[in-house]
C-alpha cells in the first residue's frame, strides 16, 4: 500500500514537472522562430517570411508556402525557386516572379507574449509558416 502510494506521488510530481518543461522548450522554440521572421506588404498583400540556413519560407495571405532556395549572388542576396525570387541587399528586399520583382516592406514579426500561439487574420497560426 505504501509502496503503490508513493509509486502515485512519483507519477503526479513527474507529471508536473514535464508539465512544467514543456512550455518553456515551445516558448523557447517560438522566440527562436520570430527572430528570423518578418511581416511584409507585397503587392497590397500580407506575407510572413521565416530566414532559415539556406533557404527562405515564404507564407502568401492566401495560405500558400512557397520555399525558395540560396542562390550564389555578388550583388547581395538571391533566393528562388524558379517561379519566384527574393534578392536584394540590406533593407532594399524585392520579391516575384523573376523579372516582375516588387519592393517588400517589412518589419519584424511581433507576436504578443502571451504563452499561446497567437492567430492571424486568416486563422493560420503563427508558425504554419514552417
Amino acid at each position: 500500500m505504501k509502496k503503490q502510494l508513493l509509486s502515485l506521488i512519483f507519477l503526479v510530481l513527474t507529471a508536473f514537472v514535464l508539465t512544467g518543461c514543456l512550455p518553456s522548450a515551445s516558448k523557447k522554440k517560438d522566440e527562436e522562430a520570430r527572430k528570423n521572421t518578418v511581416e511584409c506588404q507585397w503587392d497590397g498583400e500580407r506575407l510572413l517570411v521565416r530566414f532559415d540556413n539556406d533557404e527562405v519560407r515564404v507564407l502568401m495571405a492566401s495560405g500558400t508556402r512557397i520555399y525558395l532556395y540560396r542562390m550564389p549572388s555578388s550583388r547581395g542576396i538571391l533566393y528562388t525557386n524558379g517561379d519566384y525570387e527574393l534578392l536584394g541587399k540590406g533593407t532594399d528586399i524585392t520579391f516575384g516572379p523573376p523579372g516582375e520583382t516588387k519592393k517588400l516592406e517589412c518589419k519584424p514579426y511581433d507576436v504578443e507574449d502571451t504563452g499561446q500561439r497567437k492567430e492571424d487574420r486568416r486563422g493560420l497560426k503563427e508558425m504554419d509558416v514552417y
